[in-house]
């Protein structure tokens, strides 16, 4: 093995980051202002911070030092073997110090610091409300987050090239003044003035760059939601539409882009000027001082003008490295703003596994009030008490109440007043991961990642072998066209991909995957919302008889529109306006004269609910 290679092994075991790392307070909360966000990951590698520090000073004086030592060597008019020999070992000294702080940078602080970041940011935001995901673009979430290199980004240049010319032109300074004051103020005032454009126009570099960020993550957004919904926009022949939607975007990107780059382009014009009247005023002193001092004037010019020169060359890697800071430190603003909200859902710090025994899983709703945060309640005072295994139906029209019912349930958002008890546990008491695990839940919606068909099951239960699997498909009424599936990339069966969303099934085929997953979890509880709705009437009947057999012993809450999937239900609720106006059986709510659920079951016309016929209930109930 080389040395090299030697030096690379020692470098990745000695400062290697470890990018599952979770501080060990967890992490309760971002914070919401740019420098106390950005501590809050630097500390967790302080030590390598204050390492890179120490070098680029080191590197960034030894600069400084060389230049001086060329002086010197100019002013001994002879040079002693010794002097050479210094400034030999001072430059290796300079280069070695040079390779080390970039394998510093280049094997351990890039490759590894910034996916540090994205980790805990993925962490954090994994664990937000369903609400903070119904709020925004999956896709502009996503961009945010892919975006959290800009910090490590902004801290390497922050140390790489402003620390490093900060200690490189002070040093100059220093030395400059060492050997005459008059030689030092060139240089001084260029400081001044480079300083003071800096301060004007950077700034207004970091908010442009923040509007550019904002809009770059927007144009992500809509064109992961236009390409995500590519069906509607064709069956819809919307595609002008959409194009235009993104003309428009583009639009608002480059104006946003044109003024970041401009201002720049402005900065870079003045330090330009700036730098051309450093060196030609260092130049003339230069000048005078030989005229005026002799040999000492030359070995004076001989240490100024190169210092001078390289200023300037710095100036301009400098103005950018400025400006990339604070263009990064716009997009970490931005990540701030989507990212670093506060959790809506939050276990509680003595919050313990919710267990529950098999047959134990009774639920109660006691006195439950909750809004959407809008003036009007939602769900006043509501009281439910469904003993273990029973299996309910719910009822109503949209907006009665029949979703939050479930949503609570499952704490995908907290009561303002009441509780929620699930065999005697108050689930505001128990871990969030815990309460999921006991309750499976089949939406109207299946839900697929764009994996293959075994991810998508095994979801359900990521321990489950084969056979479990197999079994679970074919309750579903699943196996049969699992078989017969084959990808792009030729993958058959179980090993077939099912795209974006499922986008590769039919509906009816997605719904049953998502109840083969629901089978394989086996949870106590059941929340079946809508779980048939997508399904041919063949394949309904099939399902039927699959999903009575996993209700069997099961705590089961049905929600449907088609009121004919409840007759087997043991009990039946009626919601309007977050309260239930009828509880009983089908037969029992049949039989009640003039009751709602009479209603709608005679109004219905193929066993669907129709919302338009509210007006005709009202009249009839009126009479």
């Amino acid at each position: 093995m080389t040395l090299i290679q030697k030096f690379i092994d020692r470098c990745n075991k000695r400062f290697y980051i470890e990018i599952d790392r979770i501080p060990p307070e967890g992490i309760e909360s971002l914070p919401t202002k740019l420098w106390p966000f950005i501590w809050f990951f630097a500390r967790q590698v302080k030590g390598l911070l204050v390492l890179l520090m120490t070098m680029e000073l080191i590197v960034a004086a030894g600069v400084s030092v060389t230049f001086w030592y060329v002086g010197q060597l100019v002013k001994q008019e002879q040079y002693p073997e010794a002097m050479l020999w210094g400034g030999l070992g001072l430059l290796v000294l300079r280069q070695g110090g040079g390779a080390f702080l970039h394998a510093l940078y280049d094997l351990v602080w890039v490759p590894y610091f910034g996916n540090l970041i994205r980790r805990q940011l993925y962490w954090y935001t994994a664990r937000q409300s369903l609400s903070y995901f119904q709020n925004d673009f999956a896709g502009r979430i996503a961009n945010k987050l892919m975006q959290a290199p800009s910090l490590r980004d902004a801290m390497k240049s922050t140390i790489g090239s402003v620390w490093f010319a900060t200690i490189f032109t002070m040093s100059n300074l220093w030395l400059m003044a060492s050997v005459d004051i008059l030689l030092a103020l060139p240089l001084g005032v260029w400081l001044v003035c480079y300083g003071l454009t800096l301060a004007f126009f950077v700034p207004r570099v970091k908010s442009r760059s923040k509007s550019h960020a904002d809009a770059m993550s927007t144009l992500t957004g809509q064109v992961v939601d236009g390409m995500t919904n590519f069906l509607p926009t064709k069956y819809f022949a919307q595609t002008e539409h959409e194009d235009a939607r993104v003309v428009g975007l583009l639009r608002e990107h480059s104006r946003t882009f044109r003024a970041a780059t401009g201002t720049v382009w402005r900065m870079s014009l003045v330090i330009d000027c700036l730098n051309l009247t450093l060196l030609i005023s260092t130049a003339l002193i230069c000048l005078w001082m030989v005229e005026t001092q002799g040999h000492a004037g030359t070995a004076a010019m001989a240490m100024a003008l190169p210092m001078a020169l390289q200023a300037t060359f710095q100036s301009g890697w400098i103005m950018f490295e400025v400006s990339s800071v604070f263009e990064n430190l716009g997009t970490v603003q931005d990540i701030i703003d989507t990212l670093s909200k506060p959790h809506d859902i939050k276990d509680k710090d003595d919050a313990k596994d919710m267990a529950l025994k098999k047959g134990h899983a009774d639920i109660r709703f006691d006195n439950v009030s909750f809004h959407y945060g809008q003036s009007n309640e939602v769900m006043s005072n509501l009281s439910l008490t469904i003993p273990a295994g029973q299996k309910v139906g719910v009822v109503g029209r949209s907006g009665a109440g029949k979703s939050t019912l479930t949503s609570l349930l499952v704490r995908a958002y907290d009561v303002e007043s009441g509780a929620i008890l699930i065999g005697g546990q108050n689930i505001a008491h128990v871990t969030q991961d815990s309460l999921r695990r006991h309750i499976t839940m089949v939406t109207q919606d299946s839900y697929l990642f764009h994996r293959s068909v075994l991810d998508n099951i095994r979801y359900g239960n990521l321990d489950a072998d084969m056979d479990a699997i197999v079994s679970a498909s074919k309750r579903a009424n699943a196996f049969g066209f699992i078989q017969g599936l084959e990808d792009n990339k030729g993958r058959k069966g179980f090993d077939a991909q099912v795209g974006e969303r499922g986008v590769k099934l039919s509906g009816g085929q997605k719904q049953r995957i998502g109840i083969a997953r629901a089978i394989l979890k086996d949870a106590p509880v059941l929340i079946l919302d809508e779980a048939t709705s997508a399904l041919d009437s063949e394949s309904e009947h099939a399902i039927q008889s699959a999903l009575e057999s996993i209700m069997v012993g099961k705590t089961v809450i049905a929600i449907a529109h088609r009121l004919s999937t409840l007759r087997q239900m043991d009990r039946i609720l009626v919601m309007e306006n977050g309260a239930i106006i009828e509880d009983g059986t089908h037969e029992t709510l049949i039989a009640l004269k003039n009751g709602h659920y009479a209603k709608l079951w005679h109004m219905q016309s193929g066993g669907f609910l129709r919302d338009d016929d509210k007006q005709e209930m009202e009249e009839k109930a009126a009479e």
